[in-house]
Order: C-alpha cells, then sequence, then structure tokens
C-alpha cells in the first residue's frame, strides 16, 4: 500500500524539526573527516576567519504550501563565500549545522579538490531543508 502524506503533516513535522532553528553554513578542509564525522569535530576543522572568510548564519524560515504541487517547502537557504578583501582562502568541504544540539551535521558538501577564493572572489551555494514527500 501507498500512502500521501498529507501537507498538514508536513508543515507540523517542519515546525517541530526546523521552524525556527539556527543553521550555519561553514567552510572546512576535510584532513581525514568523512560525512560521518560529529559537528564538533567539523567545527574543529572551520577554516579561519582570515582572509576574508565568515561563516554563513541565520534562522530557519516557517516555509509555505506550494499549492501548485500540494507540498510543503521549507525556505530556500542562499549565499555566498568569498573575500570582499584580503589574502583569500581554501576549503574542500562545506557544511550545514542546524540548531545548538545535534551531534551530527544536517549536510556534508565534499570537492575532490580544493577550491580557491581569491580576494574578489565567490562561491555561491543554495539548498533547501528536506522536510517534503
Amino acid at each position: 500500500m501507498t500512502f500521501t502524506i498529507t501537507p498538514g503533516e508536513l508543515q507540523y513535522e517542519h515546525g517541530l524539526v526546523l521552524s525556527g532553528q539556527s543553521y550555519k553554513v561553514f567552510c572546512a578542509t576535510t584532513g581525514t573527516l568523512t560525512i560521518a564525522s560529529t559537528v564538533t569535530q567539523w567545527e574543529a576543522a572551520e577554516i579561519a576567519a582570515t582572509g576574508g572568510y565568515v561563516a554563513a548564519t541565520g534562522t530557519i524560515a516557517a516555509g509555505a504550501l506550494n499549492t501548485t504541487t500540494g507540498r510543503w517547502e521549507s525556505p530556500v537557504i542562499s549565499g555566498q563565500f568569498g573575500p570582499a578583501s584580503g589574502a583569500g582562502f581554501q576549503f574542500d568541504a562545506m557544511i550545514i549545522k542546524i540548531g545548538t544540539a545535534r551531534t551530527r551535521p544536517y549536510a556534508v558538501r565534499l570537492f575532490p579538490t580544493p577550491i580557491v577564493l581569491a580576494s574578489g572572489q565567490t562561491r555561491g551555494f543554495q539548498f533547501t531543508f528536506g522536510v517534503k514527500p
């Protein structure tokens, strides 16, 4: 049997798990870390706030029902990393952390080769939290 999760349930789950939580998107160097590593380990590997690097932070909004698709959708989170000035920086992982109590990251993006951003270069990101069918 197949069931369809109702938009009201998805709204409830989003409100219970994500809405109002803080988020942090940050860059790191992997070393020996993997997607199974803890938030504490990843934050220890976060690149230094030098060369123009600053982590992206915020609060997750409530989301909305998409009446066209009938799905409850989280808000899109977008931003960019890049030194407006400074020496630049490099990283080979981007990490998404939610809240302060979770021990594992929400998501990890590993790059096969380091991303190098010189002064004036940027690297954008965009994602949606995954509470929808």
